[in-house]
């Protein structure tokens, strides 16, 4: 782990090389605090919203950093140009969300390596040996909406799958545990289709509307975030059939428990962004002071399930925190 002063050094002397550009100022740690950036993939998208605001409150016990944050707005060009400004304008920690970790696995061991370290936050393939990771397992969260879901579907129901960006790790690993736990156990499970909703609430409403125009029968709506089950629940209820049909997402959000609550959807998995955050925070601070010598650290979070049974206690902590408004 270099100093605060030996990365500007190096950072200046590669600008001189013509590798970077702008100015470059050589300060000790003790004169300004640590310069944190954080890369979300996309600040429109609830989960990453709401991870940037508990960052935010974390770093704001720490007086010697300070938190940017560079929205990627859903473009993996975005973010590895931000990424490279954040090197290049000498901050002194990275905190990525990461579209597609494997995009940018190499990158992230290389800044490293160089001397900037960095963090996988919320999505990570832990393929890069030195680069913290502060995530909730996502085959866990999808484990436990699976089998919830297995608990209450009907042995013969018919249902649709809501599915994250391609090629997501966390997309890929939720489904993988509705497989494993409930689709495999199930012979009698038909899954009438299954699309891409990105993340996005749009896309699971209009996915919906369309879905409930070529089939009958739809029991449950078994979706790899809450977002695109709260919009297939709304195309639902404009179509008169919401009650007719279950809804299963994950992350746990203010909007997720507000449903369950309401008896609008069925179980969701909370990743706890108030946790990660904190323990993303603690680690970047140790890390950037020396406390942490080896320069990087890799924390599962504990997953939750959220049901009727238990969503009062959500719908508590979030009006408490400002999720939600009495």
């Amino acid at each position: 782990m270099k100093s605060k002063k030996v990365l500007s050094v190096l950072l200046a002397a590669g600008m001189v090389a013509g590798l970077m550009t702008g100015a470059a100022t050589t300060v000790s740690a003790a004169e300004e605090p640590y310069k944190v950036a954080f890369l979300p993939t996309d600040m429109s998208a609830t989960f990453a919203s709401w991870l940037a605001s508990e960052l935010e409150t974390a770093f704001e016990a720490y007086d010697d950093m300070e938190l940017t944050i560079m929205d990627s707005k859903n473009e993996l060009n975005t973010q590895i140009s931000n990424m490279e400004t954040c090197v290049a304008q000498g901050y002194d920690y990275i905190i990525l969300l990461p579209l597609e970790p494997a995009a940018t696995d190499d990158m992230v061991a290389s800044y490293i390596e160089d001397g900037t370290p960095m963090m996988n936050i919320n999505l990570d393939d832990l393929q890069v040996e030195k680069a913290s990771s502060v995530i909730a397992n996502p085959y866990d969260l999808g484990t436990v909406v699976a089998e919830k879901a297995k608990e209450l579907t009907p042995e013969d129901a018919n249902v649709v799958v809501l599915l994250g960006p391609s090629g997501n790790t966390d997309s890929i690993e939720r489904r993988r545990a509705y497989e494993d736990v409930l689709f495999s156990q199930n012979e009698n499970i038909t899954i009438l289709d299954e699309q891409l909703g990105d993340w996005e609430k749009s896309k699971g409403m209009e996915l919906m509307e369309n879905w409930l125009q070529v089939h009958d029968k739809i029991d449950a709506v078994i979706s790899m975030n809450d977002a695109m089950a709260i919009g297939a629940y709304e195309a639902a209820k404009d179509a008169g059939v919401a009650d007719e049909i279950m809804f299963f997402g994950v992350d746990g959000l203010a909007d997720a428990a507000v449903a369950i609550e309401a008896e609008e959807m069925d179980a969701t998995a909370l990743q706890d962004a108030q946790v990660m955050a904190e323990e993303g925070a603690r680690i970047v601070h140790e890390v950037l002071t020396g406390e942490n010598e080896e320069g990087y650290e890799k924390v599962q979070i504990p997953v939750t399930l959220i049901t009727k049974d238990n969503v009062d206690e959500f719908i508590t902590r979030y009006t408490e925190n400002g999720m939600l408004s009495e």
